[in-house]
């Protein structure tokens, strides 16, 4: 995308190499750049660690803007993160579900909180360094397409945005590769040009999930029976937010086959386990659905699916059967479908929503 004259882009740095390398990028562009960064919530901010190694994301951050002569802001959101991610990942769990914090952070601190920010401070748009593509279409509308990077590729977790949030998004690492990315850094001289890709989620600090979960949301830790498809009582778990759909590690051991996680029972807290040929849905029920382009296609429609971030899009039948929730029919059985998940929907290269899944199903009923 070019920039019309001098139109101002605020780019959402972290002090790490894709956003350093989208404000690069811009600036080359024409367009007037400024960075902004959000001061988040994490378990140890307030620890000398934390301490530390927020700062050192500051000033990889300042270094970045001070090489490029842009000016760079800091903006709290320490409250309302903590508010609207870190309550949401908690009460998720504590209802027995898989949330997805980085999903919902996008649309409501990203392109919520920061975006107002930008708007607030004159700029035009607002860019970060997700590889994805967003393109005007001939009727005026935007879209929501997948990164060219295959491996990079994070559509998924940007179709949560709505119309309006797109219409105002750039995008500059979708046309290009990781490797590109990198390359361009190391030829600005980027402080950052190698730094590792962030793994984690970034409000964990220095604890695992269990560990952060035992300290802010105990109860979600309640143990209880493990049992088989059949009934059979054959262990005891030590929470059910300690497990995941498909796990098999964790399960115990001495039995005939291998054991996999097959179902949560939020009733009765208790873990539903299976052999390998009980793993995988024919069918999935989606809520909360976002519409990329504002409104609901045809109905039923074929389309390909993704349940997580890093799953291989599969086949399937999308349809409407109530006022707010639709159903996915699979062409095939899949694997690892998750409640409190978000399952995207694509035609070729383009998102065209998402919805959280309420519930799944072994056998389509």
């Amino acid at each position: 995308m070019q920039s019309e004259g001098k139109m101002e882009v605020v780019v959402a740095m972290s002090g790490g190499v894709d956003s350093s390398v989208a404000a690069a990028l811009l600036l080359e562009r024409g367009y007037s750049v400024r960075g902004m960064m959000l001061q988040l919530w994490n378990s140890d901010m307030h620890m000398e660690l934390g301490e530390k190694n927020q700062q050192n994301a500051f000033n990889r951050a300042q270094q970045v803007a001070d090489r490029l002569g842009i000016s760079f802001d800091v903006i709290d959101a320490v409250e309302p993160f903590r508010e609207k991610i870190v309550n949401y990942f908690i009460e998720t769990h504590r209802a027995g579900l898989t949330p997805n914090p980085c999903f919902v952070c996008n649309r409501l601190i990203k392109w919520g909180l920061l975006m107002d920010a930008a708007i607030q401070r004159g700029a035009d748009w607002l860019a970060t360094g997700h590889y994805a593509r967003v393109i005007r279409n001939p009727k005026g509308k935007v879209e929501l397409h997948k990164g060219v990077d295959v491996d990079k590729d994070q559509s998924y977790i940007l179709a949560g945005l709505t119309q309006d949030q797109l219409s105002r998004a750039i995008l500059p690492l979708g046309e290009i590769t990781k490797v590109e990315t990198r390359k361009i850094a190391h030829r600005y001289n980027f402080i950052n040009f190698d730094q590792p890709d962030s793994q984690d989620l970034c409000f964990l600090g220095e604890m695992n999930q269990e560990s952060f979960l035992s300290m802010y949301a105990p109860d979600s830790l309640t143990s209880g029976e493990i049992r088989t498809l059949q009934g059979e009582k054959v262990g005891v778990h030590n929470g059910l937010s300690n497990y995941t759909i498909g796990q098999r590690k964790g399960l115990g051991s001495g039995f005939k086959e291998p054991l996999y996680v097959i179902q949560k029972d939020i009733e009765t807290n208790s873990l539903i386990v299976g052999v390998k040929k009980d793993l995988g849905v024919v069918k999935i029920d989606v809520e909360d659905i976002n519409w990329i382009a504002g409104e609901a296609p045809s109905n039923p429609l074929l389309c390909e699916i993704k349940i997580r971030y890093k799953s291989k899009p599969v086949n399937g039948v999308l349809s409407k059967n109530s006022e707010d929730r639709y159903s996915i029919v699979f062409d095939e059985k899949i694997r690892d479908a998750t409640p409190g998940q978000y399952a995207v929907f694509y035609i070729g290269d383009q998102v065209i929503g998402s919805g959280t899944i309420k519930k799944t199903f072994r056998e389509d009923v």
